[in-house]
């Protein structure tokens, strides 16, 4: 709260002199309700670690209580028009994105608990999630006439999988395999 209260004393100020790239937060992990939409308000991306749903969510329940209903509030924010940069946060979280993924889409642990996921509200669709992975850090980055998205003129930079993952179990989406990656255009890996 206190650092969006700065932000949103920062605004005439960024009017007159926009910034380079887009003020952000690290790791929103448990927000107020009533702090929801001032992130879109003054333009400030959630920089969030969907990874981090799979090992926090019975942590947060005993030490937060109630407040732990808005921890990871990735649909809560974005509904609110908040941009999102998703990453991994390795090292200290695996570098896997695809832990991510499943973290954000079905809320669970790694042993599959809660039934239903954890706050499952707040849970974001593929499509979300692939936005918050690609074009959200491109962004945040000042990169998205490079970055962000697979479109003519862009670097290029992307994998293919082995499976389809909009028609995989959503519970076996952290399972899923890389089948290549290109890098620039060019092909960097392929299994």
């Amino acid at each position: 709260r206190e650092l969006l209260d700065v932000l949103g004393e920062r605004q005439s100020q960024d009017a007159n002199n926009p910034p380079l790239l887009p003020h952000r937060i690290e790791h929103v992990q448990v927000i107020h309700p009533d702090d929801l939409g001032r992130l879109a308000e003054y333009g400030v991306v959630a920089s969030m670690q969907p990874v981090h749903v799979m090992t926090d969510w019975y942590v947060a329940d005993r030490v937060w209580g109630d407040r732990a209903r808005y921890a990871y509030a990735f649909r809560s924010l974005l509904d609110k028009g908040t941009t999102l940069a998703l990453g991994s946060d390795a090292p200290v979280a695996p570098l896997n994105p695809f832990l991510g993924f499943y973290g954000a889409l079905t809320r669970k642990g790694f042993e599959g608990k809660p039934d239903g996921g954890w706050y499952p509200q707040e849970k974001l669709t593929l499509e979300e999630i692939i936005h918050g992975y690609t074009t959200g850090p491109a962004f945040t980055a000042g990169k998205t006439a490079v970055q962000g998205s697979i479109t003519p003129g862009k670097w290029a930079d992307l994998v293919m999988m082995e499976q389809d993952l909009f028609t995989i179990d959503p519970d076996s989406v952290d399972k899923a395999t890389v089948a290549m990656t290109m890098v620039g255009g060019n092909v960097v890996y392929r299994a």
